[in-house]
C-alpha cells in the first residue's frame, strides 16, 4: 500500500513539473512578443500560452500513421503539455469540424476521446497556425525596429531569453529524468527479498569442507602444464588479425580526436554566445559547468588513448603451420581428416603440424608407466601396482581369477553394421561376457555408438548394473575445431560419442559432482578414447582397482589392469593375481577357446 501512495505522489509531482513548464514557455513567449497577455480570460491562455503544443496535436491526430480511438491522456504523454491544454485543443478543433470526440473518464480526470479525424481540415489549420505565427513574429520585430529599439539589442535580448528558456528547460527535463529514475528504483521490500535471494543462493553454491578437501587433494602441484590454442590458427593468420585490430584501433583515436576538436570548437562558439547572452551568476554557473565538462571529457579521452596504446602485445598461444610436400595443392584448402588422414602420403590437401615456439621444452616427459615400484593407495586394504596387462580373448577368459574391481571399464568393438579397420563382437557374444564376475558392488563405464546405444543399456541390465549417467565425448580435430567428417553414422556424420555410466550395489567413497558429463577432446587413432576419461574415473573413485577391457597398448594405465588381443603378452605384478592366473592358465595361453577349455579340465 506503501509503495500504491509513493507512485501516487510521484505522479502528482511529475504533473506539477510539467505545469511549471509550460508557465516558463509562456514567459519566454511574452519576453518574445513584449506584450502583456490578457490574464482574465484562461481560455485565452490556453490558446495562446504555447503554440507548439498545438501544433504537435496537429501533427498527431493528421498523421497517416494514427490508430483511433486515442484518448487524451495518450497525446498528453505524447506532446508534454497540460491535459486542461490538450483538452480545450481538442475541444476546439471539435467546433470547427475537423475531428469528432465525446466524453470519457480516464482515472479520476475527464477527457476526451477521439473517435474520428479530417485529416484534410486538420492540414489547413495547421498550415493557419504556422502562417499566423510567422506574420505575429514580423511584426513584432518591425514595432521594434519602428519604436528606435537597436537590432543589436534585439538580438542580445533574444540570445539571452534563448540561453534561460534553454537552461530552465534542461532543468525541468532533468527533474523529470529524475522522476523517471525514482520510479524505476525498487521498492524495499523488493530490495530485501533479492538480498535473502542472493543470500541463499550463495548458500547452496557454496561448497562444503569435504568438497574444498577433495578438491584440494586433486589439484594440480606446479599449476597447468598446458598451453592454449590460438584461435587463429596459425601465426601468419595471427598477425594478419592483429595488423586489422591496430588499425582499427588507430582509426577510432582519429575519430574520437577529430571528435574532440569539433566538441573544443563548438564549446568555444557556446561560451562566446553564453557571455553575450547572459550577465548574471547562472550564466557563470553554466559557463564553469561546461569547462569542467570538458575537462572531463578531454581527461577520459587521454584514458582511453593510454588503454589502447598497450593492446599490441605479441601473442603467446600455441599456433599451427602448414606442412606443404611436393604433391600438395594449397588451393584444395585443409584435409577433412588433417592428422588423421589415412593418405597423408600422398593427400594433395594441405596438413598441419604444430608449431612450437623457442622457450617452450619439447622434451617429453619420461615415462612412468611402468616402473614397478609399490606404493600404498589411500585405502589402506588396497595396494596400487604399476600397469598391468593380459593379451586374452575376452569370449573365452575366466574371468573369476582376476578378482573383483571397484571401477570396470569397456570399448567394445560393437557390430555397428558398419566396414571397420577391426573385428567385431556379434550381440549375443557380448551379452556373454563374464563381466558380472568382476564386480559385486562398483561403477562400470561402457562405450557406445550408433545402434550399440541401445544394445548397450540391454547388456548393461543383464549384467546387473542400473544405468545413472553418461558421459559424451565432442570430438575435434587437429585444429581444435569440431569433427564434421566422422567416419562413423549411417545417417548424419557421427561427432560424438557417448560413454554410459551403470552403477552395482551401493558403492561408498565416490567423489561426486567433481567433473562435468562432456569432454572435448582431439581425435587420433581409431577407437583411441581421450585420456580425460581417466582423470575423471580416478578423481571419482580414488585408490581403489580398476580393470579396462578391450583395451590397446596405448591404454595401459598406473593401478589398472587392462585386457584385449591386441596387447603384448602378459605383465602381472599382484603376487595373489600371479598366483590365481598360473593357477588357471600355467601355459598362459588364454587366446582360444581349445586352450581354456583343457586348462579348465586338468583343474
Amino acid at each position: 500500500m506503501a509503495d500504491a501512495w509513493d507512485i501516487k505522489s510521484l505522479k502528482t509531482k511529475r504533473n506539477t513539473l510539467r505545469e511549471k513548464l509550460e508557465k516558463r514557455k509562456k514567459e519566454r513567449f511574452e519576453i518574445l512578443s513584449d506584450k502583456q497577455e490578457d490574464q482574465t480570460n484562461p481560455k485565452k491562455e490556453l490558446v495562446e500560452a504555447d503554440v507548439e503544443v498545438q501544433k504537435a496535436v496537429l501533427q498527431i491526430l493528421s498523421a497517416s500513421t494514427l490508430v483511433l480511438p486515442i484518448v487524451s491522456t495518450q497525446i498528453v504523454d505524447k506532446v508534454g503539455g497540460t491535459m486542461e491544454m490538450v483538452n480545450f485543443i481538442l475541444g476546439k478543433l471539435a467546433n470547427q469540424g475537423a475531428i469528432g470526440i465525446r466524453n470519457v473518464t480516464i482515472g479520476t480526470e475527464a477527457g476526451y476521446e477521439v473517435i474520428s479525424v479530417q485529416t484534410k481540415e486538420l492540414l489547413e489549420i495547421y498550415d493557419d497556425v504556422n502562417d499566423s505565427c510567422e506574420h505575429k513574429e514580423d511584426a513584432d520585430v518591425k514595432r521594434k525596429l519602428d519604436d528606435g529599439q537597436d537590432v543589436e539589442d534585439v538580438q542580445r535580448k533574444q540570445l539571452k531569453v534563448d540561453a534561460n528558456s534553454g537552461r530552465k528547460e534542461s532543468t525541468s527535463l532533468d527533474a523529470s529524468d529524475d522522476i523517471m529514475m525514482l520510479l524505476s528504483l525498487p521498492s524495499t521490500r523488493e530490495k530485501q527479498s533479492k538480498q535473502v535471494g542472493e543470500e541463499i543462493l550463495e548458500l547452496l553454491t557454496k561448497p562444503t569442507a569435504k568438497e574444498r578437501s577433495v578438491a584440494e587433494k586433486f589439484k594440480s602441484h606446479g599449476g597447468a602444464q598446458v598451453m592454449e590454442f590460438c584461435s587463429h590458427g596459425t601465426k601468419v593468420e595471427c598477425l594478419k588479425a592483429q595488423q586489422v585490430a591496430n588499425e582499427m584501433a588507430a582509426k577510432k583515436k582519429l575519430e574520437r580526436r577529430e571528435e574532440k576538436e569539433l566538441r573544443t570548437a563548438a564549446e568555444t562558439t557556446t561560451k562566446i554566445t553564453t557571455k553575450i547572452a547572459t550577465d548574471d551568476a547562472e550564466d557563470g554557473e553554466i559557463l564553469v559547468e561546461t569547462l569542467n565538462n570538458c575537462e572531463a571529457g578531454e581527461s577520459q579521452e587521454s584514458t582511453d588513448d593510454s588503454e589502447s596504446s598497450g593492446d599490441t602485445d605479441k601473442c603467446t598461444k600455441l599456433h599451427f603451420k602448414k606442412i606443404i610436400q611436393s604433391h600438395t595443392d594449397e588451393s584444395l584448402g585443409d584435409c577433412s581428416f588433417l592428422n588423421t588422414c589415412f593418405h597423408m602420403a600422398t593427400c594433395k590437401y594441405v596438413h598441419y603440424e604444430v608449431d612450437t615456439l623457442p622457450h617452450i621444452n619439447t622434451n617429453k616427459p619420461t615415462d612412468v608407466k611402468t616402473k614397478l615400484s609399490l606404493k600404498r593407495s589411500i585405502d589402506s586394504s588396497c595396494t596400487l601396482y604399476p600397469p598391468q596387462w593380459i593379451q586374452c580373448d575376452l569370449r573365452f577368459l575366466d574371468m573369476t581369477v582376476l578378482g573383483k574391481f571397484a571401477v570396470v571399464m569397456a570399448d567394445p568393438p560393437w557390430d555397428i553394421h558398419m566396414e571397420l579397420p577391426y573385428g567385431t563382437m556379434s550381440d549375443d557374444e557380448m551379452r556373454a561376457l563374464g563381466i558380472p564376475a568382476l564386480q559385486e558392488e562398483g561403477l562400470i563405464f561402457l562405450w557406445v555408438t550408433g545402434r550399440a546405444m541401445e544394445l548397450g543399456r540391454d547388456c548393461l541390465k543383464l549384467w546387473g548394473y542400473e544405468r545413472v549417467d553418461e558421459l559424451i565425448w565432442v570430438k575435434t580435430n587437429q585444429l581444435q575445431r569440431i569433427i564434421r567428417t566422422g567416419r562413423t553414422g549411417h545417417w548424419l556424420n557421427h561427432g560424438k560419442e557417448h560413454c554410459l555410466v551403470g552403477m552395482k550395489g551401493n558403492p561408498t567413497n565416490l567423489n561426486r559432482g567433481l567433473d562435468c558429463d562432456v569432454i572435448v577432446a582431439e581425435v587420433r587413432a581409431t577407437s583411441h578414447k581421450p585420456d580425460e576419461i581417466y582423470g575423471i574415473i580416478e578423481r571419482l573413485s580414488p585408490g581403489t582397482r580398476k580393470i579396462e577391457l578391450f583395451g590397446r597398448p596405448h591404454n595401459i594405465q598406473p593401478n589398472w589392469i587392462t585386457l584385449g588381443n591386441q596387447l603384448d603378452g602378459i605383465r602381472l605384478v599382484d603376487p595373489e593375481l600371479i598366483t590365481q592366473f598360473q593357477k588357471r592358465y600355467p601355459d598362459g595361453n588364454c587366446m582360444s577357446p581349445t586352450s581354456a577349455a583343457s586348462n579348465a579340465i586338468k583343474n
